[in-house]
């Protein structure tokens, strides 16, 4: 008798084996482009000239936009670019990975929400 049931196990357990494999590689393969970049600052309004800095991280660039007005952003005490207006993406890149803060800076008189992202 434990013979048979063991012959029941079998195919559920190639079949349980198969799945956890499928998930491996998926998860493996899928990490990387996840961890690839990180938001900071989003959604939070800044007043004329204001700043934003996120949690220091290992980067290479960063970019942002805002919704108002036009932004720069930047790498630690780096100085970085500018947007030309509003919705258009400012780009700083660094060169070389480096662990420093993001920053965002509204570049006009009044206010705007800004959006971040580093990578």
């Amino acid at each position: 008798m434990p013979y048979r049931a063991s012959r029941h196990l079998s195919p559920r357990f190639a079949a349980l084996a198969g799945v956890l494999a499928i998930l491996y590689v998926s998860l493996t393969l899928l990490a990387p482009s996840a961890s690839a970049s990180s938001k900071y600052c989003g959604g939070q309004r800044l007043n004329g000239h204001e700043y934003c800095f996120g949690v220091a991280r290992n980067l290479e660039e960063v970019k942002g936009y805002g919704e108002e007005h036009s932004v720069c952003v930047g790498i630690g005490a780096a100085s970085g670019h500018c947007s030309g207006g509003p919705h258009q993406i400012a780009t700083f890149n660094e060169g070389k990975v480096v662990h420093e803060e993001p920053w965002i800076q509204d570049n006009a008189s009044g206010s705007t929400v800004v959006y971040g992202e580093a990578f």
